[in-house]
């Protein structure tokens, strides 16, 4: 039996991203957190954590399907993610976050609101 508390102890860096827990109070349709959960480790990981071009891929797949939302889903969607941004900004979360989550829509493809 190894004792895992014997030799040296290594340090392994890791230039991962994952999305915070956001609160339930904010009353955030749980699946616009899991997709953006899903988005930010994609967009904001090193390259070291995920491979860039199957980000990409995968990223490209998550906006196709949401050009697919109707009008109320789509109203929903940003508005969620506005409280986001907001809630972020006030937690002083990293600023790539934020500016990811306050762009989701636009990253997708929809039409930036004027």
């Amino acid at each position: 039996m190894s004792d895992s508390s014997e030799g040296p102890i290594e340090w392994v860096e890791t230039d991962k991203f994952v999305m915070p827990v956001i609160p339930e109070k904010l009353g955030i349709d749980p699946r616009t957190l899991a997709v953006l959960h899903c988005v930010s480790f994609l967009e904001l990981s090193g390259d070291n954590t995920v491979d860039p071009d199957w980000a990409v891929e995968a990223l490209e797949h998550v906006a196709h399907y949401l050009l697919r939302l109707g009008n109320n889903d789509l109203a929903e969607l940003k508005r969620d993610t506005a409280m986001i941004a907001s809630w972020a900004e006030s937690k002083q979360m990293p600023p790539h976050f934020i500016d990811l989550v306050r762009h989701f829509t636009d990253h997708c493809g929809f039409e930036p609101e004027e």
